[in-house]
Parts: C-alpha cells; structure tokens; sequence
C-alpha cells in the first residue's frame, strides 16, 4: 500500500514539473509572438543549432589559405557593421593587397564600394573620399 502511494506521488511531483514546463514554454512563445515580426525571425542562442562541421576524411588535408582569406573578409565586415570604419577599410584594402584578382578581392571592393556609399549618405565624404582613393590605387 505504502508503495503505491509513493509512486502516485512521484508520478503527480512528474506530471506537476511537466505542467510547469509547458507552461514556460507557452510563455516564451507569446513573448516571441508580441515582439514583433523582426525578433521573430531571429532564433535564441540556446535554440541555435551548431553550423554543421565536414568532417576530414583520413588523408585529406586541410587548407588554411582560403579560410585565411574569408576569415580577413569576415572580419573586416564585423568592423564596418561594429562602426569602426577606419578598421574596416584597413582590412578590406589588406585583401585587395594579399589577394588580387581573386572573389575574396572582389566582394571586398564591393563591400567598400557600399560602404563609401553609407558613409556618403552620413555626411562623412571625406570618409567615403579615402576609400575612392584607396580603390584607385589597388585596383
């Protein structure tokens, strides 16, 4: 008898702690929900699931220079959209420098080229005048 009791109340502590559960849960969707459609489409860190990794098959090597490349880019785009404008253009015009004629040095000028455009329309030309100049000189 004792052992019947202790298992219908360990199943109703369950059943109690699931209720709770759900409960959270509904209330973090209807937070999402009211914050509008922008926050919406942006997914929680803890919901994120990890980039998918390849995995190296055995006698494969791995390759750094192009990782080397878009790690430069990368980061240069991370300076401009942080504000630091002046990094940014440093580290745009380091891939124009160490990867001519390459897509890494094409996206980089077309970066640039927006950038200068953003910088235009803050009134910063002189800003937006440097990178022209820089543009002329590496390409």
């Amino acid at each position: 008898m004792a052992v019947r009791e202790s298992r219908r109340t360990r199943q109703e502590d369950d059943e109690d702690t699931r209720d709770q559960w759900n409960e959270a849960d509904d209330s973090d969707r209807r937070e999402s929900s009211d914050e509008g459609s922008s926050n919406h489409q942006m997914a929680r860190a803890s919901e994120r699931r990890p980039a998918a990794q390849r995995r190296v098959v055995h006698g494969e090597v791995f390759n750094p220079r192009p990782a080397i490349r878009v790690g430069l880019l990368r980061l240069a785009r991370s300076w401009s959209d942080a504000g630091s404008v002046y990094q940014a253009i440093h580290a745009y015009t380091e891939v124009l420098v160490r990867y001519p004629e390459t897509a890494v040095a094409d996206t980089a000028v077309e970066e640039l080229l927006l950038l200068a455009e953003r910088l235009s329309q803050q009134g910063r030309y002189y800003a937006a005048l440097n990178i022209f100049n820089k543009l002329e000189q590496l390409c």
